[in-house]
């Protein structure tokens, strides 16, 4: 009976650790996946901020930090709680947080909050591929913001057979007139690419795609164009290339991507000209921020 009684001590004795450590254990776990919560939340506002900030670089950094802090507010971040780091450049924005978190379970060790700290850095760079291009490309140059672009030549000129048009996911009037309309959407095109001439002037499609897009924009725009609305129907993305110099249907080099406001299509003798202005503009898209760039940007979180 004696050796009875000592065994049922010594199970009391290991149920009692057992309950003790799935205690600790549940503290840890409820008290972890709360931490961890926050840290999510936290780190959702930062990255937030951080590239609503770098989005408006062309604006300063005044307006930078403006919508850094608009942003962090709109997630729950007060203003003192929140640090904001801008590049002499301006392409780079890194934000950093921090919040004391209360725990609950782990009280009964005496651990009462613990402390989380985030960071995020945001940065811009050159659209390196997209979807979306239209049907014609302009030779590498360095553009002036707000001037005035040939984009597609007329034809009737020299005898290489192409005036600036691309065949993108086939070749053909009908093919082209469509990706000039809606942005060719096939695939993402990249720097590097080599991509087919359409040869010929493509007169009638050039046109009538031209027209539609101006027709579909009812607003009045005036030379002011740095507030265009993303979904702007003359606002158009299209490859810039290392030349046009060829014979013939053969391929030329895409080098980077540029964007454009369409401002015209000309039709004279059968030969139609399209025009447009330069813009620099944020866009979605692959970035690199080494590559070489011709206004078209994108960015995208680092860290």
């Amino acid at each position: 009976m004696k050796h009875l009684n000592n065994k049922k001590g010594s199970s009391s004795i290991i149920l009692l650790f057992m309950v003790v450590g799935i205690a600790g254990l549940m503290t840890l776990t409820a008290d972890a996946g709360l931490l961890y919560l926050e840290k999510s939340k936290l780190q959702n506002a930062v990255d937030s901020a951080a590239l609503a900030a770098v989005s408006v670089y062309g604006d300063g950094q005044e307006k930078m930090l403006e919508e850094a802090f608009k942003y962090a507010e709109l997630n729950g971040i007060p203003a003192e709680r929140l640090t904001v780091e801008i590049q002499e450049d301006d392409n780079k924005v890194t934000v950093c947080s921090s919040k004391s978190v209360t725990l609950y379970f782990a009280k009964i060790f005496g651990i009462s909050d613990a402390d989380v700290a985030i960071r995020a850095s945001a940065i811009t760079g050159p659209i390196v591929s997209l979807k979306g291009i239209r049907p014609f490309g302009i030779e590498e140059q360095e553009f002036t913001y707000g001037e005035t672009y040939t984009l597609k030549n007329g034809g009737g000129e020299g005898n290489t057979g192409n005036y600036g048009a691309l065949a993108l996911g086939g070749t053909g009037a009908c093919a082209y007139r469509i990706n000039l309309i809606n942005g060719y959407d096939g695939h993402m095109i990249k720097i590097g690419d080599e991509i087919e001439t359409e040869t010929g002037n493509m007169n009638g499609a050039t046109f009538d795609g031209i027209n539609e897009l101006l027709d579909s924009d009812s607003f009045v725009h005036g030379e002011d164009l740095s507030q265009l609305e993303a979904d702007c129907p003359r606002l158009i993305k299209i490859p810039v290339v290392d030349s046009f110099s060829v014979a013939g249907r053969t391929t030329v080099k895409v080098v980077g991507f540029a964007a454009f406001f369409l401002d015209d299509v000309v039709r004279r003798s059968g030969r139609t000209e399209i025009t447009g202005r330069f813009v620099r503009r944020i866009s979605e898209g692959e970035v690199d921020e080494s590559a070489e760039g011709y206004g078209l940007v994108g960015v995208k979180l680092v860290e």
